[in-house]
């Protein structure tokens, strides 16, 4: 009896498929567990080994490559910065500074005018132009100068002006007490003598023991005087402690 020749093909492919089945290299994870297991047989068929050191993963890094990863790391200093200053210096900010600048500028421009312009004319220029204010900041600053503009200018001022002049010699005593004393009047007139600037009389009474201890410091051979009078008025001495 001969068979259909659909029937032949077919069982020809199944073979085919069978014998691919069998012939195919399992998957990764099959060989892995196969591996895993011819292991597990071993170990427990052979007696214990001791456990061999786990290689490192990676290389170690070299000593000098080590001692750079731990210490600190330091910015490199830049050229533009600043010098370095001394921890007993006292920093002026830019606004003292640019005061101070003004200052010496309008009491040496001052100076020039009294000396082009006589005390009087210079006097008047100043009530025009309004520019007494320099001559208060010139007081108020301790400028050297002070002391020259306020001689020849006092006498010349308008009532107004000279009490503001005295005003700031009295507010800058505290501060500037060498510059106050070279300022006032030697023969302790009532204009802008010790009497009237080193009086304590409207003025707080921090201002009076402030003062006080400016004037004892000031030991110029040329303002003893001066300073004797002016801590007179003030109430004498400070005192110690």
């Amino acid at each position: 009896m001969r068979m259909p020749r659909f029937v032949i093909l077919s069982a020809l492919v199944a073979g085919a498929l069978s014998l691919s089945t069998f012939s195919h290299t399992p998957p990764r994870p099959l060989v892995a567990d196969m591996r895993r297991a011819a292991l597990s047989e071993t170990a427990a068929t052979s007696p214990a080994k001791p456990a061999q050191p786990v290689p490192p993963a990676t290389t170690p890094v070299s000593a000098s490559l080590a001692r750079a990863f731990a210490a600190p790391q330091q910015a490199p200093e830049s050229v533009g910065t600043p010098a370095r200053t001394s921890p007993n210096a006292v920093a002026q900010s830019p606004v003292q500074t640019a005061s101070q600048t003004v200052a010496n500028q309008s009491s040496t421009h001052i100076l020039h005018m009294l000396e082009n312009d006589g005390p009087e004319q210079t006097a008047r220029t100043l009530t025009k132009s309004r520019k007494w204010s320099d001559v208060r900041l010139a007081v108020s600053t301790g400028q050297p100068e002070a002391a020259s503009v306020l001689a020849a200018l006092m006498p010349e001022a308008d009532p107004a002006t000279a009490l503001s002049l005295r005003t700031a010699m009295r507010r800058a005593l505290p501060t500037h007490p060498a510059a106050v004393l070279a300022a006032m009047d030697q023969t302790d007139g009532p204009l802008f003598g010790a009497r009237a600037v080193c009086s304590p009389q409207g003025m707080p009474r921090s201002w009076q023991s402030n003062a006080r201890r400016a004037v004892a410091s000031v030991h110029e051979i040329h303002l003893v005087t001066r300073a004797r009078d002016c801590l007179t008025r003030l109430g004498g001495l400070p005192q110690s402690g």
